[in-house]
């Protein structure tokens, strides 16, 4: 709850008014400030002034009290008020009297600490004021919230306490509205004003001190835009016995933002990110009212505003070009998160990653998904279909044979050679009995083809032909029952399967300029070559033509492959690496201290739990998957027929054959030309 108290006091003020000012405020401040929490006092004070402190701190120090709460303020000593640091540093001493709260003073003249960010934050603000006009007040109260917004710890849901010392008379009414819009652009909505009375004298018999007012911003029905007005709620009265209490026992700050708004907008900032927001349209009345209408987190959208009878206004894509935005370097993003940053919606979705811990101005509802941040890289490319007949075998199996072809035609021919000499027969079949002559007939046991002549009838020579028969056989049925493999499948090339070989590659990587900012390792030496990119369309389309690999979100990229990088074959032309960078929790960014938070964290705890986000993920899968298969030539069996395209390979070995062949043939007809060229010239001479 936004809880703002804004006391204005008159430099004229009695320390009588002094005395039941300040009670009024520990009177609100007790009831409405959460016990054990940080109670935040902030001033603004010319430069040549100074606070004290009851424990000497001048400066964001928090002060623990060991008075007693109970103990009463004397009204003399406020009488003997008049400079400013002394009404302040008094108004410190008895905030700090009640123990339930730690107390931080700060002057608003000075920077608050930075601080790393903590999920502690303050449950109450007082901001004190000495400005005397109108102006002078609304650009106070503005710098101080300012800067009280520049820290993690800031909270515009806790209580705010505003004391006003010195103002001239002026219109209450006007400067409590003034000061309503003022803190509604930081986020505060439910504000109670406590302004000195004009009108003093009551018919109940009471003396008025203060007349509190406070506004609605959804009060009234089918208005959608917010309320200024303000209007009087209680007043601060003084009875006969002369003590000050709150005339009505009414609440200062009821229920101001309902559960039913009527059907009145709430601003979306999204753009065009199949399959989470998908399908823009233009009204013909108004070009400029977008319309998203499919995608998973549409879908949910619509759900959290139908819990509340809202409707959904979305604006059009980011100016600036920043998508999910990136640190500008000053502080500010753009971007979606700029625009939640800056308060220009009330909400945003586009497969947001969680980066709460980055950005101070904005929150993360409730995770519904989880994405992946994965290297995506080219798909390995399938070996080309002529290098079948060779791919059976590896290289120094190849060689291998080939050496056994080599020894084992040595061996046969010296065998030949030496029984030539022993036995008659052998000496008689020619058949092996040079070494070309081996070579050509296990060239042929090779082919399970017929070797010319039989082997002489000698145990030697049959046993090394018989050898060289089994050897063929074994390597021959091991090579045709690989072959069909690989005449269908040729098998695929090497794929970068990890980040270190992406690196070490010659391949070019690159991001999104977004993910640069949620992981600022990403910029040191180790990925010192990354491209940043903003289209990642273009960087996908380099990836599937193996120049790039792509780190970004697994979602994203899967839905993209599977409507435009799918080949004939239903497989991906984009793969990835099975090492994930990073896991990110998706979610949606509303400005910090938006008032329906709480409510759209139930309703999406309840949508996950009822499996609705589930269900309608899986649909969109389902639903692109059946968009891309008309497209998908799949065969239509569990065999596959062989076409050319698979026996490609065996053809252009035929045809390197047929060329071989017809090489030799000519080579022959030369030499037969060149040999009778010269046979009819020794002739000639003898003639």
């Amino acid at each position: 709850m936004f809880v703002i108290l804004i006391l204005c006091v008159t430099a004229q003020t009695s320390g009588h008014l002094y005395f039941h000012t300040v009670q009024s405020v520990c009177d609100i401040v007790k009831q409405h400030v959460t016990p054990g929490h940080t109670l935040v006092v902030s001033y603004s004070m010319p430069a040549h002034s100074s606070i004290v402190t009851p424990n000497k701190s001048t400066h964001s120090q928090v002060l623990h009290s060991h008075h007693n709460a109970n103990q009463k303020v004397r009204e003399e000593v406020f009488s003997y008020l008049q400079p400013s640091e002394d009404w302040i540093q008094l108004i410190l001493a008895e905030l700090n009297k009640i123990v339930a709260w730690p107390l931080l003073s700060f002057d608003a003249n000075n920077e608050m600490e930075q601080t790393a960010p903590s999920s502690s934050t303050c449950a109450g603000y007082v901001l004190l004021s000495s400005c005397q006009d109108r102006k002078a007040v609304v650009h106070d109260i503005r710098q101080q919230v300012t800067k009280l917004r520049n820290v993690w710890e800031w909270n515009p849901r806790a209580k705010f306490v505003i004391l006003l010392k010195g103002i001239r008379d002026i219109n209450a009414k006007f400067l409590a509205e003034d000061i309503f819009a003022e803190l509604w652009t930081s986020g505060v909505v439910n504000s109670v004003v406590l302004i000195p009375t004009l009108d003093t004298h009551t018919a109940t018999g009471t003396m008025s001190i203060m007349d509190a007012y406070i506004w609605l911003p959804h009060l009234l029905v089918g208005k959608c835009t917010h309320v200024k007005d303000a209007f009087l709620q209680n007043r601060w009265v003084l009875d006969r016995n002369n003590t000050g209490h709150f005339l009505h026992n009414t609440s200062f700050f009821p229920q101001k933002f309902p559960r039913d708004l009527h059907g009145c907008p709430l601003t979306v900032s999204t753009f065009d990110l199949p399959p989470l927001i998908m399908r823009t349209k233009t009204t013909e009345v108004d070009p400029n009212n977008i319309i998203y209408d499919k995608g998973l987190e549409i879908q949910i959208l619509t759900e959290l505003a139908k819990s509340i009878n809202s409707s959904l206004k979305f604006r059009d894509t980011p100016p600036d070009g920043g998508k999910w935005g990136w640190d500008l370097g000053n502080g500010t993003w753009n971007g979606l998160t700029g625009e939640i940053a800056s308060r220009y919606s009330n909400i945003s979705a586009a497969l947001l990653w969680y980066r709460c811990h980055l950005v101070r101005e904005i929150e993360c509802l409730r995770p519904h998904l989880i994405d992946k941040v994965r290297w995506h890289v080219p798909c390995a490319k399938p070996y080309p279909r002529w290098t079948s007949l060779t791919r059976v075998f590896k290289l120094s199996l190849w060689l291998g044979f080939i050496t056994a072809y080599v020894i084992i035609s040595v061996i046969m021919w010296q065998v030949m050679k030496i029984t030539s000499h022993i036995f008659t027969k052998a000496a008689q079949n020619q058949a092996y009995a040079s070494l070309g002559k081996c070579l050509l007939n296990f060239w042929a046991i090779i082919l399970e083809e017929s070797a010319s002549n039989n082997p002489p009838n000698v145990a030697v020579v049959r046993a090394v032909f018989f050898a060289w028969v089994l050897y063929c056989w074994a390597i021959n049925n091991v090579y045709q029952a690989y072959l069909t493999t690989f005449l269908i499948d040729p098998g695929l090339e090497h794929q970068l399967s990890s980040e270190d070989e992406i690196l070490t590659s010659e391949i070019e990587y690159s991001t999104e300029k977004s993910v640069i900012f949620i992981y600022p390792g990403l910029q040191g030496t180790r990925y010192r070559h990354i491209i940043v990119t903003e289209d990642v369309q273009t960087a996908e389309n380099r990836v599937e033509k193996g120049t790039l690999a792509l780190l970004f979100s697994m979602i994203l990229v899967q839905y993209d492959i599977a409507l435009d990088y799918m080949d004939a074959d239903g497989k991906p032309r984009i793969c990835y690496i099975k090492d994930d960078f990073a896991f990110n929790l998706v979610t949606m960014f509303v400005p910090k201290g938006f008032p329906y938070k709480a409510w759209y964290d139930e309703v999406l705890l309840y949508l996950m739990q009822g499996g609705f986000v589930n269900f309608w993920w899986e649909e969109l899968k389902y639903t692109a998957t059946l968009q891309k298969a008309g497209d998908f030539n799949l065969p239509s069996g569990e065999y596959i027929a062989l076409t050319m395209k698979h026996l490609q390979s065996a053809f252009y070995f035929l045809f390197l054959g047929y060329a071989l062949s017809v090489t030799s043939f000519l080579l022959e007809l030369s030499c037969q030309y060149r040999k009778g060229n010269k046979i009819k010239r020794i002739e000639r001479k003898r003639n």
